[in-house]
């Protein structure tokens, strides 16, 4: 029943057969480990159990072997593992700080620079934050030319399905790293003045409407929250979300789209996207047409009508859980989410104009007339410099809303397909 369950567990990840043991565990390199957490007690039962791995580790790779935890949820006793640990946590289904992954890359070159060291890494599930960092540290060592070489390769190491990093924001962080590597940046934190949202298409949640609000998190501090919408319909072609105000952010930033269910007063998570404001500033090199959410655009005018001077896109595959509609139930083939703002730093001034609050969030249906949709109020935005930018200063509720996706192992059951060893490839890095 044990050897069930852990199998039932790991679903289609490859697993580690061979001495007697049978662990959720797969080579990515012959120096490099992803595996689920190591757990205790009753966890234990159907994941790794700690004292499993440890025997793993003691019998495969003693005195030369460094456990890197990324789960910020979760933790061990690093004694377990002779304080032979390192922790670089972020959230489950969300993407890291950038500002983690470079000293993290760094942290494991200097371990493996040893060729007899292993580094061994997991998260919750040892799939989807275990793949960004891995993917990230193979870049780092130029051991693949491109983000998708690094993605597939991954995926076809961990998984037999080829589903590594599956979220798209997750995917976007390991396009930024490539990009920060393939042009030698030094980064730098960038403030950039959000004015609008725009949906393009409107969902079709409750029976063909969408009463949509969001939030705005700079790292794990709220700095915005809209009041929820009455109800726009699909046949709308877009809804513009403009701020009142412009809306400094700076960093990591996560936008959280949720509809509001009138019927049963309910909130639902529809869609949610992280990004970097240093990598959409425009201040960087160009990216290729293989990082698409990098790709900033101008206005003709050079100011819209409140205000903003550029602009980013991320399409329907490109947002995170909207991404897994592939049948287009709820949202349209060509959906998408457009962010605009001006860059105080690239020397544009805008030239705001002032919007009344009527005009906060209007629809268009696509033909000769536009709408507004009444009652509508936002909460102020905070200054700048009364945002924490430390990752440990929480506020309000928790920014780590559960997508559902395959890094919580909601695929099929495992089958009993021994790992191939054709990707481990005699080459140590």
């Amino acid at each position: 029943m044990e050897a069930y369950l852990k199998k039932l567990v790991s679903k289609k990840k490859r697993r580690f057969y061979e001495d007697g043991f049978d662990l959720d565990l797969s080579y990515i390199k012959p120096n490099i480990v992803a595996m689920g957490f190591p757990s205790e007690r009753i966890e234990g039962v159907y994941r790794n159990h700690i004292e499993e791995i440890l025997r793993f580790l003691e019998t495969k790779h003693k005195d030369h072997y460094k456990v890197y935890n990324l789960c910020s949820e979760r933790e061990y006793d690093p004694a377990k593992f002779n304080h032979r640990v390192a922790k670089y946590p972020f959230d489950d289904h969300n993407a890291p700080p950038f500002q983690l992954m470079q000293p993290y890359c760094e942290d494991m070159a200097t371990f493996l620079s040893d060729r007899e060291n292993v580094a061994i890494v997991h998260c919750k599930a040892g799939k989807g934050r275990t793949g960004v960092m891995i993917c990230a540290y193979l870049l780092h060592q130029n051991i693949f030319d491109t983000c998708k070489e690094a993605l597939e390769y991954y995926g076809e190491a961990r998984t037999r399905n080829k589903k590594g990093v599956t979220i798209p924001s997750q995917r976007r962080y390991v396009y930024y790293y490539a990009h920060f590597l393939k042009h030698s940046l030094t980064y730098t934190p960038t403030t950039l003045l959000i004015t609008r949202f725009v949906m393009e298409t409107v969902p079709s949640v409750n029976n063909g409407t969408c009463a949509p609000f969001f939030y705005v998190w700079q790292s794990k501090v709220k700095i915005y929250s809209s009041k929820s919408q009455e109800s726009a319909t699909k046949d709308a072609k877009n809804i513009c979300f403009n701020l009142p105000q412009p809306l400094p952010v700076c960093g990591d930033i996560k936008v959280q789209f949720y509809n509001k269910d009138s019927r049963f007063g309910k909130k639902d998570l529809m869609f949610q996207f992280w990004f970097n404001t240093f990598f959409v500033s425009g201040l960087t090199p160009p990216p290729s047409e293989a990082e698409p959410t990098m790709m900033t655009q101008n206005f003709k005018d050079q100011d819209d009508e409140v205000g903003a001077t550029s602009w980013f896109e991320l399409h329907k595959e490109d947002l995170d859980k909207a991404n897994k509609d592939k049948k287009n139930k709820i949202y349209s083939p060509n959906f998408k989410v457009k962010v605009c703002f001006f860059n105080p730093a690239s020397g544009k001034v805008s030239s705001r104009k002032r919007v009344q609050s009527e005009d906060l969030v209007s629809y268009s249906d696509g033909a000769s007339k536009t709408g507004s949709l009444k009652r509508h109020s936002y909460d102020c935005a905070v200054h700048l410099d009364e945002i924490p930018l430390s990752n440990n200063n929480e506020v309000g509720e928790s920014a780590n809303e559960s997508l559902s996706d395959t890094d919580s192992e909601n695929e099929e059951t495992w089958s009993k397909v021994p790992p191939s060893k054709n990707y481990l490839k005699e080459t140590y890095i």
